[in-house]
């Protein structure tokens, strides 16, 4: 025996409105509970829907480019019950079957979908990707005109009324105003015009946003890691491994970060108190075929190489497969951005709000020091650091790469901290 029921979408995580972009399945096709059902995208990352129960599908109530939320019901199926329940008795009282049988009830549209943010006496109608980008842009609702339905305000609204903001406060604030200009390319040739993937807006704007609010100061260093780089492949000899030296480097920023707060630090939203954290979460920026993402080991501090390098590995295979959890995305408190595989010498990470500071890893190159009297070749890591100057200043930062730099030389601390947490 089946019956008819309706599945609502389960909670999402820390995210506060996501886009439909695949349907998985075909009304009338048979579907176990695992299988996916809808394909939801994030700003930066991509999540399966699975049907949550076994059975057959009448509808799917959601179609590509929708936005879902928490709570709204995505799929009608006919589930399939469990082979011992019996048909039901004509002549016992049926409101449980009816309640059974009747459609889970999605949220009031009203409370759900049309959030409502009070300001100067009146109520402002936004959705919650815009209520979230007016807390990121620090703008009052009650400010903005809305050219929605109802005057509900739109993400355009918000952009136009910073867009305004900002022009007519540029001439005497001396403030930058983001501009692109208006050129017909085609006039020298042929041209083929491709539109930004969702990461790369995403990218596109906090990237600007990053440069344009933070005031970006970046010390360039070199840090000698022959020494590093040898126990590395002692220890892979050993231990038939292949840890990259990216493990052995986040381990060491981890722990030097132990002695410098303020680099694993946050402003506060209204810029009064420094935020300082007891954890420390390294962000690894990983290059996809979407866009740069970046993802983040807990903890890092107090796991061992080994079981760092196993996270790089695997954040990194699904980054590049769109499956990372939205836990893995949130919390970062320190980022890394390495280049070292590619090449370059030194160059500017941008940093990652609401963090304070990004390293920079440039290729490893071969350069001649004369210590104790002789020439000797060693392997130079260029480091670069970037930091916010409103919480680090110079003084600061010169020390903290100063003391990596020396602990990245310790090889007992790195032996030790192989297979040790």
């Amino acid at each position: 025996m089946s019956k008819s029921t309706i599945i609502n979408l389960p909670d999402l995580g820390d995210v506060e409105e996501v886009e439909v972009i695949e349907i998985s399945v075909e009304p009338g096709q048979k579907v176990s509970s695992e299988d996916s059902i809808l394909v939801l995208e994030t700003d930066k990352a991509a999540m399966e829907i699975p049907a949550s129960t076994n059975g057959i599908v009448k509808s799917v109530l959601l179609n590509v480019g929708d936005k879902a939320e928490k709570g709204m019901p995505f799929l009608e199926i006919e589930a399939i019950l469990d082979s011992e329940k019996k048909s039901p008795e004509p002549t016992k009282d049926n409101s449980s079957d009816k309640k059974a049988k009747s459609p889970v009830k999605p949220a009031n549209k009203k409370q759900t979908y049309s959030n409502v943010t009070q300001g100067s006496g009146s109520s402002r109608h936004a959705g919650p990707a815009t209520r979230k980008l007016a807390r990121e842009f620090g703008i009052d609702l009650s400010l903005v005109k809305g050219s929605g339905p109802k005057s509900r305000i739109l993400k355009e609204d918000l952009h136009l009324f910073v867009s305004n903001a900002l022009s007519s406060s540029s001439n005497n604030t001396g403030e930058f105003v983001f501009t692109q200009p208006s050129i017909d390319y085609s006039k020298w040739g042929s041209i083929n015009e491709k539109p930004l993937s969702k990461f790369q807006k995403t990218a596109l704007k906090n990237l600007h946003t990053s440069w344009v609010n933070i005031p970006h100061v970046t010390q360039h260093d070199e840090a000698d890691i022959t020494e590093l780089l040898n126990l590395r492949s002692k220890l892979n000899s050993e231990n038939k491994l292949k840890i990259s030296p990216l493990a052995y480097i986040t381990k060491t920023i981890s722990i030097v970060l132990e002695d410098f707060p303020e680099l694993n630090s946050s402003l506060s939203h209204d810029l009064k108190n420094i935020v300082y954290k007891d954890y420390i979460n390294i962000g690894v920026a990983v290059d996809t075929p979407e866009g740069l993402i970046v993802p983040n080991i807990k903890n890092t501090n107090k796991k061992s190489i080994i079981d760092i390098s196993s996270g790089i590995f695997e954040l990194a295979s699904l980054a590049k497969d769109r499956k990372l959890k939205v836990d893995q995305l949130k919390g970062a408190t320190f980022t890394i951005s390495s280049l070292s595989g590619i090449g370059g010498k030194f160059f500017t990470p941008i940093i990652n709000p609401p963090e304070v500071g990004i390293i920079g890893l440039s290729k490893t190159f071969n350069s001649l020091k004369l210590v104790n009297g002789s020439v000797v070749e060693k392997k130079i890591l260029p480091i670069s650091l970037s930091y916010d100057h409103r919480v680090i200043n110079g003084a600061y930062a010169a020390k903290f790469i100063t003391a990596l730099s020396k602990k990245l030389e310790d090889i007992e601390f790195l032996h030790n901290s192989f297979e040790d947490k």
